[in-house]
């Protein structure tokens, strides 16, 4: 049961950085490992993304391994070629995601997983790879997984996991407009949790308007809007400290209110 009991959504945090990986003393708190999730229920697990905090991953016995990605940033893939089991003969990896702009899931990873950016592409890998240009909803044993278009450049993709009547939502690289909120306010609607992007605060925010990233208060609108349970801050911006997290936190910490850490475990 992967560690949850029959009814529970288990989900590791196992990458929460945004944009590049960091390193070093002042990263450890908050971690340096770019967008990686495990969702775990019922016996079956999922990632969302595959940033390179895939490699935090414990082991997954599950075969098919099944990822879901939001879109090919860098930051977003950078841990595709350590996925578990990918290079485990006689195992089965599904790769998940709507096209973008047209282009094929495969299509999208054949540009960047290739001579001369990366020295293979997957048909190296010995396990059964099979890429899906999902329709949503999909099910993966008895968790749903949705999703919607997300705001962000380039297109990207927002996730609703459901499972016995519990959900989380995951709306990393999405920039807050108030124009269009009310697409992700009615996809959210009574999620018991929340994964925001909230890279920016108020003032960086103001020049990097169409970058594809929101701020705290914007995913407090969304929260108090849709009518979240609890709220968890991602895509933590690289140039970003422990000690300027942990300040930056503290104005807005509740119960229910916190910015995600690398290696923290949430039990539904």
């Amino acid at each position: 049961m992967n560690g949850t009991n029959a009814d529970e959504i288990k989900v590791s945090l196992l990458g929460v950085r945004g944009s590049t990986p960091t390193s070093g003393k002042d990263t450890l708190e908050y971690g340096g490992a770019t967008s990686c999730l495990l969702v775990q229920a019922g016996g079956r697990s999922i990632f969302l993304d595959a940033g390179n905090g895939i490699l935090n991953a414990p082991d997954i016995p599950d075969d098919p391994v099944s990822v879901f990605f939001t879109h090919m940033h860098l930051d977003h893939v950078l841990g595709l070629p350590y996925i578990p089991h990918l290079n485990d003969k006689g195992h089965s990896v599904d790769l998940y995601a709507r096209k973008q702009e047209g282009t094929t899931l495969r299509e999208q990873i054949d540009q960047i997983f290739r001579h001369p950016g990366w020295p293979c592409g997957l048909d190296v890998y010995t396990a059964r790879v099979t890429t899906h240009d999902a329709q949503f909803p999909v099910m993966i044993g008895e968790m749903e997984i949705d999703a919607a278009k997300s705001v962000h450049p380039g297109d990207s993709t927002v996730y609703r996991v459901t499972y016995h009547g519990k959900s989380i939502v995951y709306a990393t690289d999405y920039e807050y407009d108030e124009a269009t909120e009310g697409t992700l306010i009615d996809f959210a609607k009574n999620a018991d949790l929340l994964f925001f992007d909230g890279q920016y605060t108020e003032e960086e925010y103001q020049t990097r308007r169409g970058y594809g990233h929101s701020t705290v208060s914007q995913g407090l609108i969304i929260m108090e809007k849709a009518h979240v349970k609890q709220l968890k801050i991602v895509h933590h911006d690289p140039g970003h400290t422990d000690r300027f997290l942990k300040e930056w936190e503290d104005k807005v910490k509740t119960e229910r209110i916190s910015f995600a850490k690398e290696g923290e475990i949430i039990r539904l």
